[in-house]
């Protein structure tokens, strides 16, 4: 498999989206902002302080950010002091609003079937407990489905439209919350790695889940694809680094 460079500079790289119109974005935790990746080159698409950890896209061309409040970001210039964690949206014009202010340091974010956000806010500097919330972006309403005993990272909804995937990192494990009419059902397994720690993943065509997976130790990170029976079908290596952390 190659391994093409699309952008440098960019800083600790997390939440890539690939726009309805083809263009790929990624957010730089350490410098407050996101990029747009054009001509093998990072250009910043919107400056929005503090740490961003995740994004994903909305209608209207808007990018939702999952704001971590800076626990990343205070070591470069374009840190904002004082910024909270949240949600914040940029509209099609490059503008920064928030959209709510609830969750504490939210590290991602997805859309679900009911066109709301859906989003992990794990505790800081912790591995024990973290939340997961639903966000109306149009009225800011937002409202704490479930509080877990462990670290909720990466987020997403897979091919069947009632359950929720969310990945407990220090677990290993990707866990499946079914939906239902009162929020999230209980929650279950639904891939246990052996290697690696999950933090962001997707989908593919086939239903199978491809994961970013950190390594905590000396030994490189990976890209592990994971069929939706738990079976490991190909673990990727684009290089030499820990961390390889969403897709």
């Amino acid at each position: 498999m190659n391994v093409e460079i699309l952008a440098a500079g960019a800083g600790f790289t997390e939440g890539p989206v690939v726009t309805q119109e083809g263009e790929i974005l990624a957010v730089s935790i350490d410098q407050g902002r996101v990029y747009t990746c054009k001509s093998g080159k990072a250009e910043v698409f919107a400056d929005v302080g503090g740490g961003p950890n995740g994004a994903t896209e909305g209608l209207g061309e808007k990018i939702y950010i999952a704001q971590s409040g800076g626990q990343w970001g205070r070591r470069h210039p374009a840190f904002v002091p004082g910024i909270t964690g949240g949600i914040q949206v940029v509209a099609a014009d490059r503008s920064v609003s928030w959209v709510t202010m609830d969750p504490i340091a939210p590290s991602d974010l997805c859309f679900g079937p009911d066109n709301h956000l859906y989003v992990t806010d794990p505790t800081r500097h912790r591995t024990g407990d973290g939340r997961i919330w639903r966000v109306d972006v149009d009225s800011g309403r937002s409202e704490i489905l479930v509080s877990v005993p462990w670290f909720p990272n990466g987020i997403g909804f897979g091919p069947e439209s009632d359950a929720l995937y969310v990945a407990s990192t220090a677990e290993q494990r990707i866990v499946r919350f079914p939906i239902t009419p009162d929020g999230l059902g209980p929650e279950e397994t639904a891939i246990q790695l052996t290697t690696g720690f999950p933090d962001g993943f997707a989908f593919d065509v086939d239903g199978n889940l491809v994961i970013g997976a950190v390594s905590l130790g000396a030994d490189a990170g990976d890209i592990q694809t994971w069929s939706s029976a738990g079976q490991l079908l190909d673990t990727f290596h684009p290089g030499t680094h820990r961390l390889y952390t969403n897709v």
